[in-house]
């Protein structure tokens, strides 16, 4: 199941301030599902020329996490970032170091005051467990550098949807919103294949081509426009 694309707006526009807005824009335009997104590394994310390369993801089982490969060979696959997210990750790396400061900050802080006599303070509020920030490499962290487990990123998503009153997707649609975005905006099926990171394009084909069956009427609509006429048919009249 899918959004219309005036849904997938509505929502994109009531999370634009949510701490998680740059993962769903991330997985809204460009595919990559919950695994890829949590376990996405800044070493595999090139800001210059805007792209992220998918080489390993976070999986989880009963709570327990874990890096890994794709499922497959293709789902190793390097993706363009468009304006927007390649902006928005910009400016994601500069609160992440903010975000770092301030909690090595408030953390060292804490720190001297342990070691003055009779100072001991309660555990601060602002350092989990009083510790630094954790440098794990990822692009999206909590504000403790910490790698969101990724059975947090659905169960935020449905809070969120319900609460705005959308359709009921899974946070995983929104790969399929991707998709069926890029047929819409003309994009070649094939280049589509390899966004996904599916093995087959019979795969990819089979999935989406009556997905939005409205795409193959505009399709054959698009070249009229091509040409240009002086007078419009009549109705009624051959």
């Amino acid at each position: 199941m899918v959004w219309t694309s005036e849904q997938t707006g509505a929502f994109l526009d009531a999370v634009a301030e949510h701490r998680l807005y740059p993962i769903f824009h991330l997985m809204v335009f460009r595919a990559l599902c919950r695994g890829e997104v949590a376990g996405l590394p800044w070493s595999e994310t090139n800001l210059t020329i805007g792209t992220v390369h998918i080489s390993e993801q976070l999986v989880a089982a009963s709570y327990e996490v874990w890096e890994d490969t794709p499922k497959s060979d293709s789902g190793e696959r390097t993706v363009s970032l468009d304006s927007q997210t390649h902006e928005l990750l910009r400016l994601w790396q500069q609160r992440q170091h903010t975000e770092r400061e301030e909690w090595n900050r408030a953390y060292e802080e804490w720190r001297q005051r342990q070691q003055q006599p009779n100072r001991a303070d309660e555990p601060n509020s602002k350092t989990e467990k009083n510790e630094p920030w954790q440098d794990t490499g990822l692009v999206f962290t909590w504000e403790n550098g910490r790698a969101y487990h990724p059975e947090y990123l659905p169960q935020a998503f449905e809070r969120l949807i319900k609460k705005l009153g959308l359709p009921p997707v899974r946070l995983h649609d929104l790969r399929h919103c991707a998709a069926t975005l890029s047929l819409a905006a003309g994009i070649h099926m094939k280049k589509i294949q390899a966004l996904l990171g599916h093995v087959s394009f019979s795969l990819t084909a089979d999935t989406y081509t009556s997905v939005l069956p409205q795409f193959e009427t505009a399709e054959a609509d698009a070249p009229l426009a091509l040409v240009p006429r002086g007078r419009k048919p009549r109705r009624g009249r051959a």
